[in-house]
């Protein structure tokens, strides 16, 4: 009996390999999306542990994450991952989602009335407490000022500048900026961190009233939490993902640094470096999972500058041995990044995880253009520094902390950065035009898991496509002798 156009395919699917560089979160979904088709898959990590900047340590018996500690809703990829792999059962949502903002010494409630920090009335008493009076009347001359920047500017530091003054920018806008992306205003581009204050401002004139317009169509249209996690911390999506690999036969190798990366023809050729010496895999094609220094180094071609940048930040994880404050803040934003930490969460009233009587606090130091204050300190001046921040920000007592550790996370620029779509646009461009070669991580997609997980699931698609079909970027297919010519009758 003729072998069918299906069997053509599983056969055709299992002599395909596709060699993984890195196992983060991109790197073991892009592994997963390619195994799942029937391709042979091979991950291979330079460090022993898998998961990137999804980690989990104990601080005084209490499970703590250290890394990414949720995932943003908004494009729904991660909750259909959760699903797809058994965990719909765990997720869970923020008990707390309360902010604030600390300016002189004072702890105020974040105006609930803003867009990316630009209020819509800046006479409400909740904004005149953090701003004072000269700085309401300042921004009210938004209002009566010339249209003369209306859906023009990029720069969103230079657009607030312009528009309200200096105290909304600096007390409002850049701690929201500094303390959720990394970035100084002045590095984020308008229509990234709020899609359509433009054109609202085109429509309306002024940009309060552009504010204003875009909550009242938020409020028409309600939307999920904005973030979610699992019972039990990220690291359960890491393990469910690894455990699903290995039902499909995936091999994972751990300590193996690829130095190298060369193409033969329709094939590539990984050297990898190992404690018995550097080892070769031939692939037909690679998907490069690393980090952005690491990666530039392996792809040939040029990587844009700006996708090289790296936001080093100190993330101070305490445990205190403490009952809930009177009244607890979940969020705290900060004016000073030279001085004080970007951000201060009590993730205990974030996601009331922890046991009566324990409190959990991250405090994140440094943004994209301030070197983290704790930078030059050691361990124990950084710990006793954050325990002092805690107590400020957050009503935490400074001694009442039982555990404490320090970790240093380097990470690409927010998705919100000036200049970064073209950036990444001109990467994809290159990347398409190599054969067999995908890449994934959050230096390419913008870091959150949400953007991760579905940037990684798009370029397996387009790589697996490649494979499977004889497609390639250019839509061009194979010759007649691939296993699925168009001209052969399919089931």
């Amino acid at each position: 009996m003729a072998e069918s156009a299906f069997e053509k395919l599983v056969e055709h699917a299992r002599s395909e390999h596709v060699v993984v560089v890195g196992a983060g979160i991109a790197g073991l979904v892009a592994a997963l999306e390619c195994a799942k088709v029937g391709l042979r898959v091979t991950v291979v990590e330079a460090s022993e542990r898998l998961g990137g900047a999804i980690a989990r340590a104990e601080l005084a018996g209490v499970p703590v994450d250290l890394g990414a500690t949720g995932w943003a809703t908004r494009n729904g990829a991660v909750d259909a991952l959760v699903t797809e792999l058994g965990l719909a059962d765990a997720v869970v949502e923020p008990a707390n989602a309360d902010v604030w903002v600390a300016v002189s010494g004072a702890v105020s409630p974040y105006p609930a009335e803003t867009v990316a920090g630009v209020p819509a009335n800046p006479w409400d008493p909740a904004v005149r407490r953090i701003i004072g009076w000269a700085g309401t009347w300042r921004a009210y001359l938004d209002r009566l000022r010339p249209p003369l920047t209306i859906g023009q500017e990029r720069n969103f530091g230079t657009l607030v500048r312009r528009r309200m003054g200096t105290q909304i920018l600096g007390r409002l806008v850049a701690p929201l900026t500094r303390g959720r992306y990394g970035l100084a205003p002045d590095a984020v581009d308008v229509s990234a961190i709020a899609p359509g204050l433009s054109s609202a401002l085109t429509r309306t004139g002024s940009l309060a009233a552009a504010a204003g317009e875009l909550l009242t169509v938020a409020q028409d249209h309600p939307s999920e939490p904005p973030i979610r996690s699992l019972e039990g911390g990220p690291t359960r999506l890491v393990d469910a993902l690894v455990a699903r690999l290995g039902d499909y036969g995936v091999s994972v190798k751990t300590e193996m640094r690829v130095s190298r990366l060369s193409a033969q023809g329709e094939s590539w050729t990984v050297t990898a470096e190992t404690a018995e010496g550097p080892q070769e895999l031939t692939a037909d094609a690679v998907i490069v999972a690393t980090e952005a220094a690491a990666a530039a180094s392996l792809v040939p071609f040029s990587v844009p500058d700006l996708l090289t940048r790296e936001l080093v930040q100190d993330v101070v994880t305490l445990v205190a041995s403490a009952p809930a404050p009177e009244h607890p803040r979940t969020t705290v934003f900060t004016v000073n990044p030279t001085t004080d930490p970007v951000t201060a969460s009590d993730e205990t009233a974030r996601w009331a995880s922890a046991g009566p009587g324990v409190r959990v606090a991250r405090l994140t130091y440094g943004d994209l253009d301030s070197a983290a204050p704790t930078a030059a300190l050691s361990d124990d001046d950084t710990v006793i520094a954050a325990a002092r921040h805690a107590e400020v920000l957050l009503g935490i007592p400074a001694d009442a902390v039982i555990g404490a550790r320090r970790d240093r996370w380097v990470q690409p620029p927010s998705a919100v950065m000036l200049g970064r779509d073209e950036a990444a646009g001109a990467l994809r461009a290159r990347v398409r035009k190599v054969r067999g070669l995908g890449l994934v991580g959050a230096w390419v997609a913008g870091p959150g898991l949400a953007r991760v997980i579905a940037h990684a699931r798009e370029e397996a698609e387009r790589l697996r496509v490649n494979l499977l079909w004889g497609t390639h970027a250019d839509g061009v297919t194979l010759g007649e002798d691939h296993p699925l010519d168009k001209r052969e009758e399919t089931p």
